[in-house]
């Protein structure tokens, strides 16, 4: 069954902004470059959003629902800083600075600061859409090349990452051919091969150099709430103890990747995250113990790309969502089940 009834307050409300926010670890294996391999480009792609100076329009695009983004991108002595403001609503803006990312909700009137490392690389809205390549995607997904394509007033090509399978979307990749820069990126469904999401620029320059005020945070903050590294998750080095959770029923090429306790402002008991990846894909399961403060509804949520299924077992919420089809959150949520060590 499904339901969007308990979408404001389930996992999904927060992916557009605040999720920008929370960070997934960011890495790429670099092959030797090659103008035929798009493996090669996917990593040159990597390097580019990174070390170029870029500024411009970025628009993300959902099923109903559109957002457009300013984007300032610069680098001065190997040092990348950035911000990006959100053109709609009451312009919400992140800045990543050489030690920190600051997050500034103006509507909330709350600014999020965590210390700059290996995730600030998916606080921005356009690397966060990007798909990284890992070598265990070969064996589910087919990688091509499409040639003579023009974005923005640019000679472009397209990178196209095809599934075999109705677990994981269709990857396309519009980049610039000079550079390697992103310039146009879709999330393909299989219902008829449209975008699930969309995100690209209307306009985009690559200076020499940004100038340093565009990249620094230009709203007054008088008066809001700071929040300081708070609700880092623990990292935990085995499942937790003496219960641990297992998906008995596993889309192929899924494993488990992390595992980790989340302390939430609104519960006393941290919730359980599992992460399974494919190597480009990645479903997020969440076992709520306060089961009240999770605010989630059983069945599937939508936003975008993005699907949710949340099911009670034995007393407790799990919910698995991720950018993936319906059927992936489904078939992995349905089998999550509580063991016991001494079983």
């Amino acid at each position: 069954m499904s339901s969007n009834s308990g979408l404001y307050n389930s996992p999904l409300k927060n992916a557009s902004w605040y999720g920008l926010c929370c960070g997934l670890i960011f890495s790429f294996l670099t092959p030797a470059f090659s103008a035929d391999n798009p493996r090669a480009w996917l990593a040159k792609m990597a390097e580019a959003v990174e070390s170029l100076n870029y500024q411009g329009t970025l628009v993300y695009m959902r099923p109903g629902r559109a957002e457009t983004f300013q984007v300032f991108h610069r680098v001065k002595d190997g040092v990348a800083t950035e911000r990006v403001v959100s053109m709609d609503g009451d312009g919400a803006e992140i800045s990543r600075t050489l030690d920190e990312v600051i997050c500034i909700f103006p509507a909330l009137k709350k600014v999020v600061v965590d210390k700059r490392g290996e995730s600030s690389g998916k606080q921005n809205p356009l690397r966060a859409n990007l798909p990284e390549y890992d070598p265990s995607m070969d064996a589910h997904y087919q990688l091509g090349i499409e040639y003579n394509v023009r974005v923005v007033g640019r000679s472009a090509l397209i990178v196209s990452i095809r599934p075999y399978d109705k677990y994981r979307y269709e990857h396309r990749i519009w980049l610039d051919e000079q550079t390697a820069m992103p310039l146009k990126t879709q999330l393909i469904g299989h219902a008829g091969k449209m975008p699930v999401e969309e995100l690209f620029f209307t306009s985009i320059s690559l200076p020499d150099l940004v100038a340093e005020e565009l990249v620094s945070p230009s709203l007054d903050t008088d008066g809001y709430t700071w929040v300081r590294n708070g609700g880092r998750p623990q990292h935990l080095s085995s499942p937790v103890n003496p219960i641990s959770w297992v998906a008995t029923k596993l889309p192929a090429g899924f494993m488990l990747t992390a595992t980790t306790l989340e302390y939430m402002a609104q519960s006393e008991e941290p919730r359980i995250h599992l992460v399974y990846s494919d190597g480009l894909a990645s479903v997020s399961v969440f076992i709520d113990v306060d089961v009240a403060a999770s605010e989630q509804v059983e069945g599937l949520t939508t936003m975008g790309a993005a699907n949710a299924y949340s099911k009670m077992v034995d007393g407790l919420l799990v919910t698995a969502m991720g950018e993936v089809p319906a059927q992936t959150v489904h078939q992995i949520a349905i089998s999550m089940q509580l063991q016991n060590d001494s079983g």
